[in-house]
């Protein structure tokens, strides 16, 4: 399958992602009156994507951005809080699982260090520039996090974006 530029990046800021929080760095949104909302914490944060990095595995590509299952990406992405500060990293890969008529779909995992400790994520996806992931775990204190994460890009030139987990 023949993709554009402009999917081509899609596919390279979708690998990032998607990643996620400290303790006290971001203000936690307020709680909802429903019961799991009371037990969750929001954190927010910027991304500022790294470089478009794809592994092309063998066979090689015929023609540029002509990905197959196999082929995958690595990010290290800067999260950032509201004053724009560096308040962690996001790293992992996004391995391409299917190409076809329908789309391509990417199986994700990262890793997000963040003071306090880090969390891990993992999930399908697609280059859509949406993303959400599950919590799978976490270190310090983050141990037995679990939650969800969305991730957007934004699609502009800074390669912006943001992140926002949900722990519960």
């Amino acid at each position: 399958m023949k993709t554009t530029n402009a999917t081509r990046i899609r596919i390279g800021t979708a690998f990032v992602t998607t990643s996620l929080v400290a303790a006290g760095l971001v203000t936690a949104a307020a709680p909802s009156s429903h019961a799991s909302a009371e037990h969750s914490r929001v954190l927010r944060f910027g991304v500022q994507f790294s470089p478009f990095t794809v592994i092309d595995v063998p066979p090689l590509q015929t023609t540029p951005g002509d990905y197959k299952p196999g082929d995958y990406t690595v990010f290290g992405d800067v999260l950032t809080d509201k004053a724009g500060s560096h308040v962690g990293t996001e790293a992992g890969t996004g391995t391409i699982t299917r190409v076809d008529k329908s789309g391509v779909q990417i199986f994700y995992t990262m890793a997000i260090k963040l003071r306090g400790g880090q969390i891990t994520a993992s999930g399908i996806g697609s280059p859509a520039p949406r993303k959400r992931l599950a919590v799978t775990g976490g270190t310090g204190s983050f141990t037995g996090a679990s939650g969800s994460i969305r991730l957007v890009e934004n699609g502009d030139a800074a390669n912006t974006g943001s992140l926002k987990i949900t722990l519960r």
